[in-house]
């Protein structure tokens, strides 16, 4: 039994103010008695004036007693619950917030309780759906990072089960008060309206969510896993600690656990395992991990594992810093013209004369590699025949590469007739007449494209080898009056920017569906996101479509809605690949405490302050089928009390008529 207006008792104030009207009532007998009785009078005042007294054996006293009293009953409007009647409008809301992703079971490895908290209230929704009464009015809330109406006062049960059904997890900021006001104000001033609330408990906003009032009934229904534990990796990052010394990191570990936990760290670098270490974390703690003296690479990837049931927060990314400008290995005996060209593009440029070897490593008389990873390695000629074995083999396979001229069989263009193609190398140039009279005579590899045409003889073309960026010229720039041309500047600044959109810059971290801002050109007209390594990838999370503004890409761009490494490839108007940024998503940090948070409690109404109107909440039951206010309805006492007040009060004025008042 509930009561729905705690005001009424105000009216029970009419049961004491009828027993004062007994008590200072003056009730004489008259009887006829002889003379000598007279002193008697004083007497019967006395006893007339016992208050007590005059309460006993008064039978209209107690009926109009019981009258008040079912009359207050009445206006404090009770109720009771009665299962399979019509309840009139429920709203139900949907936690989909990034905590409902953890596993059950993950601590005792029973593949048969592999499923998460999402899919066990998906489950429990469906069949508390299949139990409410027909005709029943439900509207669906999906609590993520944002409130969202699924639908809106929904009667028919198939549509409900298919909303619920695919309902998904949102790492993102998951707006817990703003999705509790929606709720409240979607049944306010509406006395058969309740609110249902499927959740895992653990509520980061609980203590802002507080103020949030209620004057419907409010039920939680908790799917968590109590033995459910995590252990997360809180920071991470690199830094370089000198040439020789290598890269360094440093890893943070955190136990929200109330025991302490043993977990194995993996770091990668570029997908190669580079350093493993066993640690140890008491219970509510932290624990800090270093690596030393790791090897060179541009992404680094820390990974953890042991008897974890919550899996967004188990990886963690970090990305080398990288210069503004490009590190630039020049192989040429010498080419002032094409080593102040490079220069002006703000590039460092390192001159290697491939004549004087020094035989440090690599391969029999190879000079020694470059200590610092050049970004682009430029040829100036035939190339050295230390770059085709060794070391040198590996660092060229996996670096961008321009190279001019080379030897072997050339050929004369039978025509001066210059053809530029379009493609971002040619971007702003106009070359109407033959830069050179001779050209190596060789076929366009099929991962090439022709960039300029001298007659019909292919001049200089370009295309990704594997994945890497190669630009190769036909003939050599001392056989030519390129250099000598406005354009030739232009030329190699373009160049420059083309070889170096393979390499992809780090952008950092970001929460699942936040904004960032991203240095795009005014002439990148499309852009892909896609999953790189992480727990995107592993959860088969598809490409998505980079926002636009205005025809291009517009450069505040919100994040993917999973975690994990995501890679953003940029087209320009050309159609070629720009540039390639690098981003961490992650979930809300706040999601991982899963014994830090205080659990979503369902004693009292959601406010701090009392509201008139406002019931208590009901807790469901944890595992099995839950008491939800989708099952039942709710049965006013209001009319039997009132009739039953007015068949006491009949009552009551058939005792007064007939005298009857003792």
């Amino acid at each position: 039994m509930g009561i729905a207006s705690w005001a009424g008792l105000w009216f029970g104030l009419a049961l004491p103010a009828i027993v004062i009207m007994y008590l200072f009532k003056r009730k004489y007998l008259d009887t006829i008695v002889p003379s000598h009785l007279l002193w008697d009078r004083v007497l019967r005042n006395i006893e007339a004036n016992r208050p007590w007294q005059k309460l006993q054996n008064r039978l209209l006293l107690w009926l109009q007693l019981l009258a008040a009293a079912l009359l207050v009953v009445a206006l404090m409007l009770p109720f009771v619950w009665v299962r399979g009647g019509s309840q009139g409008h429920t709203v139900i809301i949907a936690d989909t917030s990034a905590s409902m992703s953890a596993v059950w079971g993950a601590a005792e490895r029973d593949k048969d309780m592999q499923d998460t908290n999402l899919d066990r209230m998906k489950k429990q929704l469906r069949e508390d759906i299949d139990r409410m009464s027909s005709g029943q009015e439900v509207t669906l809330l999906r609590l993520g990072s944002q409130p969202q109406v699924l639908l809106s006062r929904e009667k028919d049960k198939n549509a409900l089960k298919k909303a619920v059904s695919e309902l998904s997890a949102d790492y993102g900021k998951a707006a817990y008060r703003e999705t509790l006001s929606l709720a409240s104000a979607l049944t306010r001033n509406d006395p058969e309206a309740s609110v249902a609330i499927y959740t895992d408990g653990q509520w980061p906003d609980v203590s802002g969510s507080g103020n949030v009032a209620f004057d419907v009934p409010v039920q939680v229904n908790s799917v968590q896993d109590e033995q459910a534990g995590n252990t997360a990796i809180v920071q991470f990052g690199v830094r370089q600690d000198g040439e020789e010394s290598g890269v360094s990191g440093v890893a943070v570990v955190k136990n929200y656990r109330k025991d302490k936990t043993e977990a194995s760290l993996d770091l990668y670098g570029d997908g190669h395992l580079l350093a493993t270490h066993q640690v140890v974390v008491e219970g509510g703690k932290s624990a800090t991990v270093s690596f030393e003296r790791l090897d060179s690479a541009e992404v680094y990837r820390l990974s953890l594992s042991g008897g974890d049931a919550y899996a967004p927060d188990n990886e963690a990314f970090a990305f080398r810093e990288k210069a503004d400008s490009a590190n630039i290995l020049l192989l040429s005996s010498g080419n002032l013209f094409l080593e102040k060209a490079l220069q002006l593009t703000g590039s460092r440029v390192t001159r290697m004369d491939p004549g004087a070897s020094t035989g440090k490593n690599g391969g029999s008389g190879a000079p020694a590699l470059p200590d610092a990873k050049p970004d682009i390695i430029v040829i100036d000629g035939a190339e050295p025949d230390f770059v085709r074995e060794g070391a040198w083999r590996d660092l060229l396979k996996e670096t961008p590469l321009w190279t001019w001229g080379g030897g072997g069989e050339k050929a004369q263009p039978e025509s001066g007739e210059t053809e530029t193609l379009s493609h971002p190398v040619t971007r702003y140039l106009s070359l109407s007449e033959a830069p050179t009279g001779q050209l190596l005579k060789r076929e366009v590899p099929v991962w090439g494209e022709p960039l300029l045409k001298i007659g019909s003889l292919p001049a200089a073309y370009a295309g990704k080898d594997q994945g890497v960026a190669r630009l190769v010229f036909l003939f050599a720039l001392e056989d030519s009056d390129l250099p000598l041309r406005p354009e030739f500047p232009i030329l190699v600044n373009n160049a420059v920017e083309w070889l170096r959109t393979g390499q992809a810059t780090g952008l950092g971290r970001v929460m699942a569906g936040a904004k960032l801002d991203l240095p795009v050109a005014a002439d990148d007209i499309e852009g892909t996101w896609i999953p790189q390594e992480g727990f995107a990838l592993q959860a088969g999370a598809e490409q998505v479509t980079a926002e636009r503004k205005r025809g291009v890409v517009s450069s505040r761009q919100t994040s993917p809605g999973i975690p994990g490494l995501w890679r953003l490839e940029v087209n320009g108007s050309e159609g070629a690949k720009e540039r390639t940024f690098l981003v961490q998503v992650t979930a809300d940090p706040a999601e991982s405490a899963f014994e830090g948070i205080q659990p979503l409690q369902g004693a009292g109404n959601l406010s701090d302050k009392p509201v008139e109107g406002a019931v208590q909440m009901e807790n469901g039951s944890q595992s099995g089928q839950s008491d939800s206010l989708i099952s039942k309805s709710r049965q006013s006492l209001v009319y039997p009390a009132a009739l039953l007040a007015l068949f006491v009060i009949l009552v009551e004025w058939g005792v007064y008529q007939r005298g009857r008042s003792i």
